[in-house]
């Protein structure tokens, strides 16, 4: 099967436009494939060249790595977490049950049990469920697709998550059955109409690909923006809350970046954010009535 024959996993549309060929890896944390931009919606997603799929873990994710000590595990990201989890609603009585989906260590379920919720997991990889429950927290070893509950919890979140799967339409649909009626749903992901992004796609247009290969070519196979995550959380039966931008914070980049390159990329998202192109998305979605 061709690139540009490969259903979009947001619409199902085929013949989408091959953007970016990037079927020769680059790196250990590279996964390859061409990246394919729909032609009938917003959605932009990578077509892998592995027909063996996606690994379980990735560098940098875990156990003593110094990308997973800043960007999983630092006072940065629980600050983060904190400051996310205060805009969700808790029920009055009993403690929120809460779902947090590619829970990693669990960093986001110790924050969120430190603010009353009862707080529990799931991750597809062996060692960060180890990890986690090691601290006695409550953390699921499936994945997402495999993780079948139905009106369990109030509130699930997904953090850095929704983009490294090729299949989110069915994770958000599953989670839509796993929440309550009027439950809701955080999402955080990267947005590729930031303004990082656009600098990058110039970039690349004049043969400068590296920016590219660092968007595009790692373990992200979907690529949202507001549109399109718009667009996914209706299909899947939520109704979007509340949508923001959040900046890029430079005290807890996903992987290795020059002091250089760290002082650019940040300049260059404080640039957009006043145009709504700021590099991250954070939604909040409530669960419908009916799909």
């Amino acid at each position: 099967m061709s690139h540009s024959a490969a259903a979009c996993p947001l619409c199902g549309a085929v013949g989408g436009e091959v953007v970016y060929d990037l079927s020769a890896a680059d790196g250990v944390e590279d996964v390859p494939g061409a990246v394919v931009r729909c032609r009938s919606c917003p959605m932009w997603f990578k077509v892998l060249s592995d027909p063996a799929g996606l690994p379980n873990d990735y560098p940098g994710e875990s156990g003593d790595d110094q990308i997973a000590a800043t960007y999983l595990r630092s006072d940065a990201t629980r600050a983060l977490f904190r400051k996310f989890l205060a805009d969700v609603p808790h029920r009055s009585g009993a403690p929120t049950r809460l779902l947090d989906i590619g829970a990693a260590e669990g960093v986001l379920i110790e924050e969120a049990l430190r603010l009353g919720f009862a707080a529990e997991g799931l991750d597809h990889s062996a060692p960060n469920v180890h990890a986690a429950r090691a601290k006695g927290l409550m953390v699921h070893h499936a994945a997402a697709e495999d993780f079948d509950a139905c009106e369990a919890f109030e509130v699930i979140t997904m953090f850095d998550f929704i983009e490294h799967v090729t299949n989110p339409l069915r994770i958000l649909q599953q989670c839509e059955r796993a929440l309550i009626p009027g439950g809701e749903l955080v999402v955080f992901t990267p947005n590729h109409r930031g303004s990082v992004v656009g600098l990058a796609r110039l970039l690349a247009a004049g043969g400068i690909r590296y920016p590219i290969r660092q968007i595009f070519g790692r373990n992200h196979v979907c690529f949202f923006d507001d549109r399109s995550l718009a667009q996914a959380l209706a299909r899947a039966g939520f109704a979007v809350r509340h949508q923001r931008q959040v900046p890029y914070d430079p005290r807890r980049p996903g992987q290795y970046v020059s002091p250089l390159n760290l002082a650019a990329l940040t300049a260059v998202d404080w640039l957009g954010r006043p145009f709504g192109r700021a590099f991250r998305l954070l939604v909040y979605a409530r669960k419908t009535a009916a799909v």
